[in-house]
């Protein structure tokens, strides 16, 4: 099984002799996989790209999963010459796939050069907000936790400080947003999850906010819902789905972005470390994960 490698001439392509209306990337394979290109076959390379004229050629057993076009990913698992510029019928994008901001996410990381790719995931993520300090000019929190989706584990709910203020109020509210459930002050900038849970029952929504001591209250609340068990298993089984040629610590990534952009931030963290762990040398893993971590405040 092949694994993602992120070379950096990857990231410095050229597109201006590619005129195709279509362009294929592959994203992972398994198997002796083999494109032939100008009478010339080579061994097919993860981020590869294949230009019109090339025949992608799968032997029996082998599988081979492509990109086209940044927002649609498919496997040819069947064995023989694929022509790629036949392919194009392939490139038709489901708008409702789970996993379409994705593969835009990873045709960026194989086409396009930049600087920081790990922190880069965050432009291809849905339902993320621009930063905003709400009426409160000290405190903000990251867009990301305006809404989190807590299942189990432990995850600090965070903000941060634009002054040198050293304590903060913390308020826990019922699905009213008025009632308060919990209200204490504490001396660092998140309060974990963890320190919640008698007072949260799930399949049911709360609300939290946070002020410096002595400030106006903070009327901007951030979402928390705590999701049964079967809803997730449900959820996680549909985007579960994943064919041959991925490799675990692939899945794992994929999981990650994914479960992140939904705002499962505990399950995110287990899959993002699960990928680090079974391709400790993929830089981009790595350092996804320590950017992840230092996002939500996760030590």
């Amino acid at each position: 099984m092949k694994k993602i490698v992120f070379a950096t001439s990857l990231l410095v392509l050229s597109f201006v002799a590619i005129s195709q209306d279509n362009m294929f990337v592959i994203y992972s394979m398994k198997g002796n996989i083999s494109v032939i290109s100008n009478k010339t076959e080579t061994k097919a390379k993860i981020g590869g790209i294949l230009e019109n004229d090339a025949v992608i050629k799968v032997p029996a057993g082998s599988i081979a999963t492509l990109i086209c076009n940044e927002a649609r990913m498919f496997s040819l698992n069947k064995p023989g010459n694929y022509p790629i510029g036949s392919l194009k019928d392939s490139c038709v994008v489901s708008k409702s796939s789970v996993n379409a901001n994705y593969v835009k996410y990873i045709w960026s990381e194989f086409t396009k050069a930049h600087g920081s790719p790990e922190k880069n995931r965050k432009n291809y993520m849905a339902n993320v907000g621009a930063v905003g300090r709400g009426d409160i000019n000290n405190v903000w929190v990251d867009p990301r936790l305006d809404s989190v989706n807590y299942v189990s584990g432990t995850i600090p709910l965070s903000w941060k400080a634009y002054t040198e203020a050293e304590e903060f109020d913390f308020k826990l509210y019922d699905d009213s947003k008025t009632k308060v459930l919990l209200a204490k002050t504490v001396k660092k900038k998140h309060v974990d999850i963890s320190e919640l849970l008698k007072l949260i029952q799930p399949g049911k929504i709360y609300y939290w906010s946070a002020t410096v001591k002595g400030e106006p209250e903070n009327a901007d609340r951030k979402y928390v819902h705590y999701v049964t068990k079967d809803n997730y298993v449900s959820f996680y089984n549909s985007v579960k789905q994943h064919d041959a040629s991925e490799t675990d610590a692939e899945m794992n990534f994929r999981l990650g972005f994914v479960l992140e952009e939904n705002h499962y931030i505990a399950e995110a963290f287990n899959h993002y470390m699960k990928a680090t762990q079974l391709d400790p040398t993929n830089s981009l893993y790595r350092f996804t994960f320590m950017s992840f971590k230092k996002d939500f405040e996760i030590k």
